[in-house]
């Protein structure tokens, strides 16, 4: 019984710290950017990108890219982790694809960015 209450208590104080760590970003982010509406804001704090999102958005989002490229009109982001242990190399796990400055896809895997420490 104790250890079940344990469990739930931990799970509790995890869910809101998260929830804690969201609206202070969410904050943050109205201040900076006071232009975008209230459901760019949300999405962002949560660490989400969409369809039709700017670079701005992006890296307010998720950080800088490890690496750019474009290939005609479509510009590519991509974002690294650090596998190995050895010898530590970059592992491109998701990829944001933008035409005319807007996200028009996103690729891979964003969760796998969320077992390193994310960035400002």
């Amino acid at each position: 019984m104790m250890k079940r209450i344990f469990i739930y208590a931990s799970l509790g104080v995890f869910l809101l710290a998260g929830c804690a760590e969201t609206q202070y970003r969410e904050s943050k982010i109205r201040l900076k950017h006071r232009s975008w509406d209230d459901e760019v804001i949300e999405k962002v704090a949560r660490r989400q990108v969409e369809p039709d999102m700017t670079g701005d958005m992006v890296r307010a989002a998720i950080g800088l890219p490890n690496k750019t490229s474009r290939q005609g009109d479509t510009e590519e982001w991509g974002y690294a982790v650090m596998v190995g242990d050895f010898q530590p190399r970059e592992k491109f796990v998701y990829f944001v694809y933008f035409k005319n400055g807007r996200v028009i896809r996103t690729g891979g895997d964003i969760n796998k960015l969320k077992t390193v420490s994310w960035y400002k």
